[in-house]
């Protein structure tokens, strides 16, 4: 069973590095010392949110 463990982790670990480097945000000296979870983080980030873009005239405090 602990080799199932592993196996998936290092998939999840690929296929999380893999998505980021395709769009270019980090390299793979970055990615490797990133844990897993940052990895999910980051893919999060650049793939599910919609980032806020401020449009030109509004007001911004």
């Amino acid at each position: 069973m602990g080799k199932r463990i592993q196996f998936a982790l290092e998939e999840q670990r690929t296929y999380y590095s893999q998505k980021l480097l395709v769009i270019g945000v980090y390299n793979t000296q970055v990615l490797n010392n990133m844990t897993l979870s940052e990895l999910k983080n980051e893919y999060n980030y650049f793939y599910r949110n919609d980032p806020q873009v401020k449009r030109k005239g509004s007001a911004s405090v």
